[in-house]
Parts: C-alpha cells; sequence; structure tokens
C-alpha cells in the first residue's frame, strides 16, 4: 500500500513537471524575442525558441551546433553576435546588430542582449535578440523632427534679426526729427512750445517703448539661449545689486524705496553683470509697475553653495492660473490688460538666470503683491 502511495506520488510529481515544462516551453516558444542559450564549455547552441523563424531559419539550423561548424556566409551574417558573445561571458551587456532576413534583401536591427550564468556546474551564455525596428523607425522620425524645428529656428532667428533691424532705422529717424523740431520751437511762444512738447514727449516715449520691445524681440528671437553672449566675472554681488538700487531710488520718491537686507556672509563670485543687471532691472521694473504704493523689499541671503535674492512688492498681484504660464514669450496676467507691457520680460529673465545655472520663482497672491525669487550657485561649473 505504501509503495503504490510513493509511485501515485512520483507519478503525480512526473506530471507537475511535466506540465511546469510545458507551460515554459510555451511562454518560451511564444515570446517575440529570439532567445538561446550557449554552453560555454563547448561553445554549442543548446536550446532555440521558435522567433528564429522570422529571420528565415529554422530551429535545426541552430540548435546542437557550434558557430564554428556555421558555412561561411551564415559565419559572416552573425559575426557581430559571435564578436560580441566572447566578450559578454563575465557580465551582462547588449548592442545592436544588423541581421539580414534568410533568403531575402531585408536587414532588421536587433538589440543583442546576452546574460552569463551557471546552471549544473555548467557555464551558459543566455542570448536575447529583440527586433528593434519601430524603435528606429521613431528615432529617425524624432531626429527628422528635430532637424526641421533647428531649421524653423533658424529661420525664425534671422527673420527676427532683419525685422528688428529694419525697424531701428525709421525709429531713429524720427527720433531725429522730434529731435530737429524741439530745436525749432524754441523761437516760438511759450504756449506753442507748450503744446508741440507735450506731444513730442508721448512720441518719444512711444519711441522708448518701441526700441525696447526690438530689444526684448531680437533677443528672444535667437535660435536657442546659448547664442546669447555669456560673460563671467567675479564681482561684488552686493555693489552690484545697490548701484541698480540706486537708480530707482533716485527715480521714485522716498516711501517708494528699495530697501535692502543681506544675510549671510557676503562673497564676490562670477556672474555677466550685463545679464543680470537686465534681469533684476526687469524685475525691479515690474514691482513698480505693478504696485502704487509702499516700499520693494529686496532679501538676500548667502548660503554655503548658493546665493538667493528675493524681491517682494505689495501691489496688484497675480492669478494663480496665471503663474505657470509666466515665463512664455508674449503672456501677461489677466488682470494687467489696462498696464502696458509686451509679455516678454520674464521670459528673457529666465533664459538669462537658466545661463547662470540658476533658478527663478514666482509666488503671488492677488491684491497683496508678488514675491519674485532667484537662485545662483556661487560657484561655476
Amino acid at each position: 500500500m505504501i509503495q503504490e502511495q510513493i509511485l501515485l506520488q512520483n507519478l503525480l510529481n512526473s506530471k507537475g513537471l511535466i506540465h511546469q515544462y510545458d507551460k515554459l516551453n510555451t511562454i518560451f516558444n511564444s515570446v517575440r524575442e529570439i532567445i538561446f542559450t550557449v554552453d560555454l564549455a563547448t561553445g554549442f547552441i543548446e536550446d532555440i525558441n521558435d522567433s528564429i523563424n522570422k529571420i528565415g531559419y529554422d530551429k535545426e539550423d541552430w540548435e546542437k551546433k557550434n558557430f564554428k561548424d556555421w558555412p561561411l556566409e551564415t559565419k559572416k551574417i552573425f559575426l557581430p553576435l559571435v564578436r560580441h558573445g566572447i566578450k559578454s561571458t563575465t557580465e551582462a551587456s547588449s548592442t545592436k546588430v544588423l541581421i539580414p532576413v534568410k533568403g531575402t534583401d531585408k536587414i532588421v536591427p536587433y538589440e543583442f542582449s546576452t546574460v552569463f550564468y551557471s546552471f549544473d556546474g555548467k557555464d551558459y551564455l543566455l542570448c536575447v535578440l529583440r527586433d528593434i525596428t519601430e524603435n528606429e523607425k521613431l528615432l529617425a522620425d524624432l531626429e527628422l523632427a528635430l532637424q526641421k524645428e533647428r531649421e524653423l529656428n533658424e529661420l525664425r532667428s534671422s527673420f527676427v534679426s532683419m525685422a528688428s533691424h529694419q525697424f531701428r532705422t525709421p525709429l531713429t529717424i524720427i527720433q531725429s526729427g522730434i529731435e530737429i523740431m524741439d530745436m525749432y520751437l524754441e523761437d516760438m511762444s511759450a504756449e506753442i512750445q507748450k503744446k508741440f512738447k507735450k506731444q513730442f514727449t508721448r512720441i518719444q516715449g512711444e519711441l522708448e517703448r518701441l526700441q525696447t520691445l526690438m530689444n526684448d524681440v531680437l533677443v528672444l528671437g535667437r535660435a536657442d539661449v546659448s547664442r546669447t553672449p555669456f560673460h563671467l566675472k567675479e564681482e561684488n554681488f552686493i555693489s552690484f545689486l545697490e548701484h541698480i538700487i540706486q537708480k530707482y531710488n533716485n527715480r521714485y520718491p522716498e516711501e517708494r524705496s528699495v530697501l535692502l537686507t543681506v544675510k549671510g556672509k557676503a562673497v564676490p563670485f562670477s556672474f555677466d553683470i550685463k545679464l543680470l543687471d537686465h534681469a533684476f532691472e526687469n524685475i525691479l521694473s515690474n514691482a513698480y509697475k505693478y504696485s502704487t504704493e509702499g516700499h520693494i523689499d529686496m532679501y538676500v541671503n548667502f548660503e554655503y553653495d548658493k546665493v538667493t535674492v528675493e524681491i517682494t512688492d505689495h501691489g496688484i498681484g497675480i492669478p494663480e492660473t496665471d503663474l505657470v504660464h509666466l515665463f512664455q514669450p508674449f503672456y501677461r496676467a489677466a488682470n494687467t490688460d489696462e498696464i502696458q507691457g509686451t509679455g516678454l520680460g520674464l521670459a528673457i529673465v529666465k533664459d538669462f538666470i537658466d545661463l547662470h545655472k540658476g533658478q527663478i520663482f514666482v509666488i503671488s497672491e492677488l491684491g497683496k503683491g508678488t514675491t519674485v525669487t532667484i537662485s545662483l550657485p556661487l560657484k561655476s561649473n
């Protein structure tokens, strides 16, 4: 009775093993990848799945054979596999190979991956060929799209540069004409001078606005920010900020001053004066433009590896839905329609901060004010 139970148990175990083997074999032969194993001691290919049919070969062409026994033409075709296999006997690795489909002119790109393993005292190489035709096509399409975008950027850059320079000529002529007419006004009565000067002042203001717009468009119109002249020089950052602040404190009444607070040990570091001057001028200009009363607070904090500058106004603030779009060219917040601006300033500021490998953030509450935070590394890489 006991012997019968043992025999029955062995039979059940055998059926279980056979079932597991059939299951694994079905999976092995159903996957899209071509999979085979190589006995490293003999160089024989021991197992290969049915996917080898995809390149026109039968399993019998490979199994129980050594690559040395292949016909010369077959050796030439699969030489990259052999070379990569020889180099991959100690660690997992992969490479791209091109394999022609047997009996056709079709060439298929494959990723050839190998993994070294041991089983039952023998060393093997598990080899996998994965068809990457779709990947290659996607990469080719992406490269083509990138090339077209580069060409469009170059065209845009050339057009914007040409247009900006063409605008400068008539603007200069108008500017010169205003100055000449202003000289002729000296011989006229004070009443006439007052009327004309009022118009001249308006024209001068619009000319300056157009010139600023042209400069901003010219900067932003470059094919990429890396073309912006960028010259790092070690400077005293606090003195640099104080110089900018002084210009605004001289321009506005005392109750609208920029108040500077410095925390931490101020150390000189390398930055581009011209670019950061443009950036901080723009941010301070916005702070005054979008607030009508109160001081502008500038808080500078020197840390171990960076300096952080926070500029806070107490103005109209920015709607929450607009915050994520602030650095997009020509984008303006919904509550600024009545205030002149182009929407280019912060886009350019971000480009200049990016060149310094810094970061810029904006926090705002509608009706209460805005804080712009700029973080700059103290050590340039």
